[in-house]
């Protein structure tokens, strides 16, 4: 004989306990995923100066940082002078065949030639190379030695400037390249970018191009970000995903800083006959062109992150034909725990199309199903607009309270304690969310809210993925995985 059907009262205390175990699921889960990337884009333990002469070490690199940012060093000057001997003996000692270029050079973007008013600056870069034993093209690694007038430029660009030294020092250690490498410190970044405008330009070393490996920092602390690349990147988005030792780069942010006035010395390369890929950390970013960006403020586990990624590409690079790095497409791709997911930039628009039409699927199921009706939909997905908009408007009203107490922290580029106020406004994002979701559930149900939310993701990403196409990836995947999931 079968089971007596399950009372109402029966059903209704069931629910709540099948609710709190999968309440738990889902936040074990969520935690899981945020410790791990969190994990995965945290900086390596820095290596000691007794590190094998093969590997770069953050304690050599910084020994460089010390002397390079002892006091500020603007171009032209007598401090200047002293880091540009310095580091040309330093490199001398490695036995590189190195030279300083001395030149007048435009800005970076004057090179096709500027009338009256354009700027110029006498530039003196220092310039080694590595010979290769069968050259197929030459691999540039590129910083600036210059500083600010109002800093010593301990992290911008000390740091580059180091971590330069220190990967040729391990280079001449190992086995040369196939390539030649060639180390490129320019003079004169800050001021107009000419330093490396007149190297891109005149140098007999860049006549033919290559691959350029920019390294910048505009903060103190954080994860290397390989943030710019050069036009129809495929080829040099796989051997960065490869090759750099910890990959985090996104294609969103490429797009971002391509639409954005800032410029590197990358630029300069992008003028000429060059591919490559820009990096830099840029967290703690208060302390950026001030006095405290002194080398006691820098993480050296940033500097061992930005030592790490150059060194593995610039010995991939190396070994590389250099042939035909330009593929015929930008791609799309982003970090996650262990590597890089990537794909071609030409199925940004179909994943968009796909997860709006799963979307639509999944709406018709729950109609059907009797999950929700037309009307419910429709209210879920207006009712979805509230914390799209309430909590991008709480974020900006907190910044803007801090700022009326501190007026001068709306000059800076990052708070001096980001970590307290990035928290702030994920709790404050969070209590918008949860709130909202108390009070419209019970009015149109989870189902339709969910609809709601998914909805906005799969339109977004459309309007992203002809718009902003680097950055689709993060409204159109959600929206694909949680139609799929909920089909």
């Amino acid at each position: 004989m079968g089971a007596p059907p399950t009372r109402p009262a029966d059903r209704a205390l069931t629910k709540p306990r099948r609710r709190l175990p999968a309440a738990v699921a889902a936040l074990v889960a969520l935690l899981a995923v945020g410790a791990g990337v969190l994990l995965d884009l945290s900086t390596p333990a820095p290596r000691p100066a007794s590190a094998p002469a093969d590997e770069f070490s953050a304690a050599r690199a910084f020994r460089n940082v010390e002397v390079i940012a002892a006091r500020p060093h603007v171009a032209g000057s007598e401090a200047n002078d002293r880091v540009r001997e310095h580091l040309v003996g330093t490199l001398r000692g490695l036995g590189l065949e190195t030279e300083v270029q001395d030149a007048v050079a435009p800005e970076a973007g004057q090179l096709s030639g500027a009338a009256g008013g354009a700027t110029l600056a006498r530039v003196r870069n220092v310039v080694a190379r590595l010979p290769g034993t069968d050259p197929t093209g030459r691999v540039f690694l590129v910083s600036h030695y210059d500083s600010v007038q109002t800093g010593p430029g301990g992290n911008d660009d000390a740091a580059g400037t180091a971590t330069i030294l220190e990967v040729a020092r391990a280079l001449t250690a190992g086995p040369r390249p196939r390539n030649d490498v060639v180390f490129v410190l320019t003079d004169a970044e800050e001021a107009c970018l000419c330093g490396a405008a007149g190297f891109a330009a005149d140098h007999p070393l860049a006549a033919d191009g290559g691959v350029v490996l920019n390294l910048e920092a505009r903060g103190s602390t954080g994860p290397v970000i390989m943030f710019e690349t050069s036009r129809n990147n495929a080829k040099l988005v796989d051997v960065f995903g490869r090759a750099a030792p910890h990959p985090v780069g996104t294609s969103f942010a490429v797009e971002i800083y391509r639409a954005l006035p800032n410029d590197t010395d990358f630029t300069a390369f992008l003028d000429q006959r060059f591919v490559g890929l820009n990096s830099a950390y840029i967290d703690g970013g208060a302390i950026y062109h001030t006095p405290l960006d002194v080398p006691a403020r820098m993480d050296r586990g940033s500097l061992q992150m930005h030592g790490d990624n150059a060194l593995g590409l610039a010995r991939e690079f190396g070994r590389t034909d250099l042939g035909d790095l330009r593929a015929g497409h930008d791609d799309t791709y982003f970090p996650v725990p262990g590597g890089l997911v990537r794909y071609p930039g030409w199925l940004t628009l179909p994943l968009a199309v796909a997860a709006l039409l799963a979307v639509g699927a999944l709406g018709w199921l729950l109609r059907r199903r009797g999950r929700a009706t037309a009307g419910t939909l429709a209210a879920g997905v207006g009712l979805t607009l509230v914390p799209l908009v309430v909590a991008p408007v709480g974020a900006w009203l907190l910044w803007t309270a801090i700022t009326t107490v501190r007026p001068g922290y709306a000059e800076l580029l990052d708070p001096y304690r980001p970590v307290w106020y990035r928290l702030a406004v994920v709790a404050l994002a969070a209590a918008v969310l949860l709130c909202w979701y108390a009070l419209s559930r019970r009015r149109v149900g989870p189902a339709a809210l969910a609809f709601g939310g998914l909805t906005w993701l799969a339109l977004f990403g459309v309007l992203l993925a002809v718009l902003v196409p680097g950055g689709a990836y993060l409204t159109t995947l959600p929206a694909l995985a949680g139609a799929v999931a909920g089909l």
